[in-house]
């Protein structure tokens, strides 16, 4: 009978299993107890592998836009199962390959009978989402370490910014990002561990910042990104920096945070690429932690 269809509790698991969102439900002590199909592709996590962990502590280690952490009392999904009170919010969720992803997320309380908080329910969705169709056309050819538009596209993009620029007379953010010690990690584990490392701090670009915002391949251990407008340029610099940081690389079962210089500056009318790029080298200062403008940058 139609009504026995409905009434079988496997019907919305699997629901839940198909929705295109991830969700996860921890208990009282934030165990994971369920986690669907949508939160293994969002995270890369596989269900088996995370039952009974701390999903929203340890495992996917949730952050913000300054890097700072949103897990244990900090983390609104502790408030949820504590008091019962939905949340939503913004947060950079570590992927299993180490790289950070941006994400919406929701939750609500998981009630007893009597209205007990048994635990929480998270729906997360990744915040920035690219059309199936977006990468060819926009980005052509593709660097095959990074996934990322290569240097030869990257090139002509900063060329058509310039000219665009000159035409409209308004300027343009420009970032310059370098791993630091690929040379030294390459040198101690290997020549294949420059592409993990490589490729974890390309991801976390793609996926952390402004879909807006073109990220490209310059050098072997460096990065193009270019905004379309000079606002906000120091804040994305700093997005970056914090986010590239809580990244992490995993080589034969050892994790590595990634290490990064930022440095900006805002493109002007008048300016030229090679002025720019010489204005965007490296400064030692920028090791000590954060990112570094360019003189005369704007924000």
């Amino acid at each position: 009978m139609p009504g026995n269809f409905f009434d079988n509790p496997e019907l919305y698991r699997s629901v839940l299993e198909d929705l295109p969102v991830g969700i996860y439900i921890v208990d009282r002590e934030r165990r994971v107890r369920f986690w669907n199909r949508g939160a293994e592709h969002l995270t890369g996590h596989l269900a088996h592998a995370v039952m009974g962990q701390d999903g929203a502590g340890q495992l996917l280690d949730p952050c913000d836009r300054k890097g700072q952490a949103l897990s244990g009392e900090k983390s609104p999904v502790t408030a949820t199962v504590a008091h019962g009170k939905a949340q939503q919010f913004a947060a950079y969720f570590r992927h299993k390959n180490g790289h950070r992803v941006a994400v919406r997320v929701r939750t609500r309380a998981v009630l007893e009978r009597g209205e007990a908080v048994a635990g929480a329910m998270v729906v997360f969705e990744e915040a920035f989402t690219f059309p199936d169709n977006s990468v060819e056309p926009m980005y052509g050819c593709l660097d095959a370490a990074t996934g990322i538009p290569s240097h030869r596209l990257t090139r002509a993009v900063l060329n058509e910014c310039m000219a665009g620029m000159e035409r409209s007379r308004h300027g343009f953010g420009l970032l310059r990002i370098r791993v630091l010690g690929l040379d030294e990690f390459r040198a101690k584990h290997g020549i294949q561990s420059a592409f993990p490392l490589l490729r974890t701090t390309a991801q976390t670009l793609r996926h952390s910042l402004d879909p807006e915002i073109f990220v490209g391949r310059w050098g072997e251990d460096e990065f193009i990104l270019v905004l379309p407008s000079a606002n906000r340029v120091t804040a994305a610099a700093e997005a970056a920096y914090s986010l590239v940081a809580k990244s992490e690389v995993s080589w034969w079962g050892d994790q590595f945070p990634v290490q990064a210089v930022v440095m900006y500056t805002v493109a002007q009318p008048g300016d030229t690429l090679e002025k720019l790029l010489n204005g965007l080298e490296p400064a030692h200062a920028a090791a000590a932690g954060r990112a570094v403008g360019a003189a005369g940058a704007g924000t």
